[in-house]
């Protein structure tokens, strides 16, 4: 399926208005942005709705070529909860599916960060010497990692369906548990598209000389293909092709702040 043809695009977009709906549904303290593969998500709700609340947007580094990806995601998500939700609140991530790994990928770093971020408040409730055993302790934590809710709003690419290709087993779980939300779309248009991704990683080596990103954006290139794109989205919807833009530059730029300083660079 040509990702460039106009009914493709077009399901595509309206698929977006499905997720929006969701969103206002939902109301989430927090909207989690994977990069690379949500920011041109954002950008497409920016056009569906002039009014889309960017303000809950947050940027998180989600690639699997981050330099320690685990690490980075589980600090990030620690950060953000004690930002947006020190005393509870939902979150809700958007992000591509095709075998469903990287959706749970995600989903295992905020679970984890939400458990070390229940345990490190039950320290401060209980003290050091806090007894993770006792009754009122254990329910205590329990509580406080209940108040933090999660969803994933996962955009499936309906062409694995039509091949016949299942996905993994863990997408399937989360599917079970209501964690994922699907909305299915012909075509996920903007996957694997490097020229629709504005923002660029900073480059180094590891110890065995292997490049490799680090959790910090080290520059911008807008393509005129990826203004074309947002163009041909806001004519679908019947919008202005002149008013598009590429949304929350500065909070893309700026997403390293909740990386811990310690795995900002190698």
């Amino acid at each position: 399926m040509d990702p460039n043809e106009y009914k493709t695009v077009e399901s595509f977009v309206k698929s977006f208005e499905k997720v929006y709906e969701i969103i206002k549904e939902k109301d989430p303290d927090c909207i989690i942005a994977p990069i690379f593969g949500a920011v041109p998500f954002i950008d497409v709700l920016n056009v569906v709705d002039e009014q889309f609340p960017n303000n809950k947007v947050e940027y998180v580094p989600a690639s699997n070529r981050v330099y320690r990806l685990r690490d980075v995601l589980r600090g990030a998500f620690e950060n953000i909860i004690d930002e947006y939700a020190p005393d509870g609140g939902s979150f809700l991530s958007i992000d591509e599916v095709i075998s469903g790994n990287s959706v749970q990928r995600v989903y295992k770093q905020f679970d984890a960060a939400r458990t070390n971020y229940a345990n490190k408040k039950t320290v401060q409730t209980y003290g050091e010497n806090a007894n993770f055993e006792d009754e009122n302790v254990s329910r205590f934590r329990d509580s406080v990692k209940e108040s933090i809710k999660y969803n994933s709003i996962g955009i499936v690419d309906s062409k694995m369906d039509r091949l016949g290709k299942r996905k993994e087993p863990c997408y399937y779980e989360l599917l079970e548990e209501k964690v994922i939300i699907p909305v299915n779309t012909d075509c996920i248009v903007t996957m694997d598209r490097t020229d629709f991704f504005p923002a660029k990683y900073k480059l180094d080596k590891d110890s065995e000389g292997k490049s490799v990103c680090l959790p910090v954006i080290e520059k911008f290139d807008i393509s005129a293909v990826y203004i074309d794109f947002l163009q041909k989205v806001a004519g679908i919807l019947g919008k202005d092709p002149a008013k598009v833009t590429v949304s929350n530059i500065g909070k893309i730029r700026d997403s390293y702040k909740w990386v811990p300083e310690n795995l900002r660079n190698i």
